[in-house]
């Protein structure tokens, strides 16, 4: 869809010989448009090859790393509790480690966290679990606000609630983004701005197209009746006032800002934000090397179950490696 409105995009330009300031305003904003919705839609198409490729090939080797450092956990926690052998300051470093390793662990495991590893975290963590989830919840909320009130849903235990909750958020942030499209087109298409009888017919016609299209959530139908209507626009352009390009530009900049934000949001989108966790920024999960992540990824490995080894002898070695571990991680 991006792809179609971008090789029309000079088509759809006001051709004037000499152009009014909101007539400049508008050939910029569809150009920009256009370039915006063509970036998106690159974006996607990268980060969805990134986590097809995570999947097929690194997902495996992260899930046996998981498992090592579920082992690491509950051996270094251990340690936690020893009256002698190790200082305050090794114990809080080790503190700092154990909850390092957590976070990585519920980033990558299937499902919620629960049993051993989860109560090693509450005990550990200045904040729980639970209130971690509630304000990243928060967050989702604020981003999925409508005007309406969300539903909350009826679920039988708190991980079941958290689960769903999250996937409606993110359904309410799909509609808003439809919610959004449509007022701006609405303004366009609503056929009171017209006195012409044929046009007055042809907006009634294209806000017609749009309620189905927004009661079938049918985003691409609706970028369709855009680029109809600027087409349309086109075809006329001595038509086109200034009070009614003013009021265009307008609606089109409300479109450039939500399309930025909904560029900018993508990398932290949680079909794509475990990508960070290979990636220095968010903006880079699309430039991931997966051949040196490997590479890590079995370094990985090989130390892990080396410390684990380490860890399970006597308490004495254990404590040797365990300090080196420490001095080498903190």
């Amino acid at each position: 869809m991006s792809q179609e409105l971008e090789k029309r995009q000079g088509e759809l330009n006001i051709k004037k010989s000499s152009l009014s300031k909101e007539q400049k305003t508008f050939n910029k904003l569809i150009q920009q448009i256009a370039a915006l919705r063509q970036e998106l839609a690159e974006l996607t198409a990268i980060l969805d090859k990134q986590r097809q490729h995570y999947i097929k090939h690194i997902y495996p080797f992260v899930q046996q790393l998981t498992g090592l450092r579920a082992q690491l956990v509950v051996l270094m926690n251990g340690f936690m509790t020893l009256s002698k052998g190790l200082s305050d300051y090794e114990k809080e470093d080790l503190r700092g480690l154990i909850l390092h390793l957590l976070q990585d662990i519920f980033r990558y495991q299937q499902g919620e966290p629960e049993g051993e590893l989860l109560d090693i975290f509450n005990a550990l963590s200045d904040t729980t679990y639970q209130d971690i989830n509630e304000q990243y919840l928060a967050k989702l909320r604020v981003a999925a606000a409508t005007e309406e009130t969300l539903p909350a849903p009826v679920t039988a235990s708190k991980r079941e609630r958290y689960k769903e909750e999250k996937e409606r958020l993110l359904d309410a942030l799909r509609r808003k983004n439809i919610q959004q499209l449509y007022r701006q087109l609405a303004k366009f298409f609503h056929p009171d701005l017209e006195q012409d009888p044929g046009k007055i017919q042809l907006k009634e016609e294209l806000m017609k197209q749009l309620i189905i299209a927004k009661e079938n959530e049918d985003l691409l139908s609706m970028l369709q009746l855009e680029i109809q209507w600027i087409e349309q626009e086109d075809r006329h352009p001595d038509l086109l006032t200034n009070d009614k390009l003013h009021l265009y530009n307008t609606t089109l900049k409300e479109q450039v800002k939500d399309l930025q934000e909904q560029i900018q949001s993508l990398f932290n989108h949680p079909k794509y934000e475990f990508l960070q966790g290979f990636a220095k920024t968010p903006q880079s999960a699309r430039f991931i090397d997966w051949k040196s992540e490997k590479n890590n990824l079995d370094n990985l490995l090989y130390g892990f179950r080396e410390i684990i080894s380490g860890l399970s002898q006597d308490t004495k070695s254990a404590l040797k490696v365990l300090k080196g571990v420490l001095k080498n991680n903190t």
